[in-house]
């Protein structure tokens, strides 16, 4: 069994989707690859590793938050298929940017660093995968600054509902106030705009659950 074959998943992955069976195969060997498990809470990846190799979930689901000045800050909340440690591949910057915990039983496959590198280095179409990757990140990221910088309450509640749902729906871990505090509102700011998305049909509130009805909707009015 070739090792596309054991890990489908990386075929999902936007560097290695495109890049040849051969090339995989050459860098990408058995034992450049490891499958680690961590239970609810445990720490995938966070500021005090040194070597953070490329990792994919393969099942559960995990936040992602910054770590600036002790405060941890929810980002986002991602799923299987979802894909880190590619940003740093070229970075000397240390420590890891960001703080990613199981938020349930979780199934990573490690990839190590070096060889991921190799890939890249060796084949075009991988290479082309990694700037993608790098140029959707920026455009992310970009997002992120001008709805924290510059959005209403309602733009940065409804980019931070859209990073954090599953399956259309967020479940609220945060309390409003500590939500106030991540998003830089006061909460009476972010009642009426939960209010407003609510009354626009975007969402819907049920105690701590919101339904996320149109998210594509959502983010066109308010990232247009």
């Amino acid at each position: 069994m070739n090792i596309l074959e054991k890990y489908p998943n990386l075929k999902n992955n936007i560097i290695f989707k495109n890049a040849s069976e051969e090339s995989i195969g050459r860098f990408i060997t058995e034992d450049k690859i490891d499958i680690h498990r961590f239970a609810v809470g445990e720490d995938i990846c966070s500021p005090e590793d040194t070597d953070v190799p490329v990792s994919i979930i393969l099942e559960g689901t995990a936040t992602v938050s910054s770590a600036d000045c002790g405060r941890n800050v929810l980002l986002k909340t991602v799923t299987e298929g979802a894909v880190f440690g590619i940003a740093t591949l070229y970075s000397a910057e240390v420590p890891f940017p960001t703080l990613i915990k199981a938020k349930s039983a979780c199934s990573v496959l490690f990839i190590n660093a070096a060889a991921v590198r190799e890939l890249i280095e060796h084949d075009r179409a991988a290479a082309v995968g990694f700037m993608e990757f790098l140029s959707n990140k920026i455009v992310y990221l970009n997002k992120k600054i001008n709805a924290f910088t510059a959005g209403c309450a309602e733009r940065r509640l409804s980019l931070f509902l859209a990073d954090n749902e599953s399956d259309g729906i967020y479940s609220a871990e945060a309390s409003i106030s500590a939500l106030a505090d991540m998003l830089d509102i006061g909460r009476a700011s972010l009642y009426r705009a939960f209010d407003k998305l609510e009354a626009e049909g975007f969402i819907e509130k049920k105690d701590k659950i919101i339904i996320i009805k149109d998210k594509q909707a959502m983010l066109e009015k308010y990232f247009r």
